[in-house]
């Protein structure tokens, strides 16, 4: 398996990178779907000290979940990728009900 996103371990502070290489352990959880989608578990060791850590994955969010072991880094392009996202959906629940303000999102756009 490699990392999909660099995260800290919890046990002795070492940061591994994304795309880092692991052996890893695949389970399937029990009870947990999205839509249909089979949810897994990954179990993968520290490169320093050997600590076991987890993540899942988020099919509703096309990402992963840490579960345990480790904390995820923080990464700016996800905020703003999130935020774009809220503001385009608010804009499209805007537009459903009004016809004008559907006719001048369209306007403003044209101008950009």
């Amino acid at each position: 398996m490699m990392l999909p996103m660099s995260i800290r371990c919890n046990t002795c502070g070492n940061w591994i990178y994304r795309g880092t290489k692991f052996n890893s352990r695949k389970e399937d959880v029990i009870g947990e779907t999205n839509l249909g989608i089979q949810i897994f578990r990954f179990y993968f060791k520290c490169t320093k000290c050997s600590g076991e850590m987890m993540i899942k994955t988020d099919p509703q969010n096309s990402d992963y979940v840490v579960e345990a072991g480790a904390t995820r880094n923080f990464e700016p392009w996800q905020a703003e990728d999130d935020e774009a996202e809220k503001s385009r959906r608010k804009r499209e629940s805007e537009e459903i009900g009004d016809a004008m303000k559907s006719l001048e999102n369209r306007a403003s756009d044209s101008k950009r």
